[in-house]
């Protein structure tokens, strides 16, 4: 399976990721930086992106359209109002990372899952 986390993810949150999951051993996953591949339309069953909205409230409509394009996605939301920082990114992601790798596998068509900037669980919003 890949994983593509969104270029809005600071670079640096991108390479803790990686290289913790590295250290796990776990390697039915592959981290990628989305942005700096190609994603072929043959690749959307078996993969999931990750990505962050500043939107005050809801989903934004690209995000949306991920979904409806048959995207599998997770939305970090994260308010203007949020002391966001690339640690609290980085301790949200690591805290929900468990959570993403098990919706991962067991959900095999579309989804969207959001989780809070801070937060610990994620909240389905479209399956």
């Amino acid at each position: 399976m890949k994983i593509y986390i969104d270029e809005n993810y600071p670079k640096s949150v991108f390479e803790l990721m990686k290289s913790l999951h590295n250290l796990s051993g776990n390697d039915k996953y592959e981290i990628s930086r989305w942005g700096d591949v190609e994603v072929r339309e043959d690749d959307l069953k078996d993969s999931v992106f990750l990505v962050i909205d500043f939107m005050e409230k809801g989903i934004s409509i690209p995000y949306e359209k991920l979904f409806e394009d048959g995207y599998r996605t997770f939305v970090c939301k994260a308010k203007k109002s949020d002391d966001f920082s690339r640690f609290g990114l980085a301790l949200t992601l690591f805290t929900v990372w468990p959570s993403i790798l098990e919706k991962s596998e067991i959900d095999q068509g579309k989804f969207l899952y959001s989780f809070k900037y801070g937060g610990k669980k994620l909240n389905s919003k479209y399956k």
